[in-house]
């Protein structure tokens, strides 16, 4: 499989062999925009020679939020001018050591090496819900997300009817809670009248495959339906007065995109952080 995927109009998506975390390449000769570029130094070094062969006088860099598989390539690309959450510099200064670690780690386990450091920044323009830029051809609005990564953005390009969703509706993942599961189903329905609306008919979610169409509807209505099961079933096992570890073994027999593989201790943290917000 072609780790690019070409969804036309100057828009292009390539795949990591890492998490298949994708970056976006959106390539003009006016102004070329970067999305989480990102995994490994060797597809790094791909982007930053697909960006230059667009031939962009400008580039920008946006970076959706502050994990680090999405901010790592900030290396490659040293002065270029950078778009993000008004919160993802606070959380870069807080994690920098992991994110060098966990890159580093990464790139050994997939035969690479690590050796361009990671510092901190903050974003040359920092980002709040509904604010909305135009870099050459390119018209961004931008959304606050937060549930995974409170300096999560999603990012929709209007003209192109595309919408760039974070760390969000993945066919890989289940909704991934860093906070109680209201917080993420708000943004979730944040999101639902543009997706279920004329608003997108293209997806491109953090990690996995491009939707287009009615799978976009899908994704949106199988991590709701996910986040309610998760409650309902967290509450049901409060009212029974059992305990957390006992919760989580209960809660193990649900039904959920990557079970028994990746999402298994995903999903028992967000039995977690559910359990706790229940209480």
């Amino acid at each position: 499989m072609t780790a690019w995927t070409d969804l036309g109009g100057g828009i292009r998506v390539r795949r990591s062999r890492a998490f298949a975390m994708n970056s976006v390449l959106l390539a003009d000769r006016a102004h070329a925009v970067l999305v989480d570029p990102g995994v490994l130094p060797s597809e790094l070094d791909d982007l930053a020679a697909a960006a230059r062969g667009s031939g962009a006088r400008e580039i920008t860099l946006l970076f959706t939020h502050a994990h680090w598989d999405h901010v790592i390539g900030r290396a490659w690309w040293p002065g270029t001018r950078t778009l993000g959450h008004h919160r993802l510099a606070a959380e870069l200064a807080r994690d920098a050591a992991g994110i060098l670690r966990d890159a580093a780690a990464c790139a050994a386990g997939c035969g690479e090496s690590w050796t361009r450091g990671f510092e901190p920044f903050a974003p040359d323009v920092a980002l709040r819900e509904g604010d909305a830029t135009t870099l050459g051809p390119w018209r961004l609005e931008f959304l606050e997300a937060p549930g995974h990564c409170d300096s999560q953005l999603a990012t929709l390009l209007p003209d192109h009817r595309t919408l760039l969703a974070a760390d969000l509706l993945s066919d890989l993942e289940i909704p991934w809670l860093d906070r109680p599961p209201a917080v993420y189903r708000a943004t979730l329905e944040k999101l639902r009248p543009l997706v279920e609306g004329d608003a997108v008919g293209t997806l491109v979610p953090g990690h996995g495959a491009v939707a287009r169409g009615d799978e976009a509807h899908v994704r949106l209505a199988r991590d709701l339906g996910y986040l309610d099961q998760l409650e309902q079933r967290v509450r049901a096992a409060r009212t029974a007065g059992v305990t957390l570890d006992q919760a989580q073994a209960r809660l193990a027999a649900m039904d959920y995109t990557g079970k028994g593989a990746a999402m298994d201790e995903v999903h028992r943290a967000n039995v977690r952080i559910a359990w706790e917000a229940a209480g």
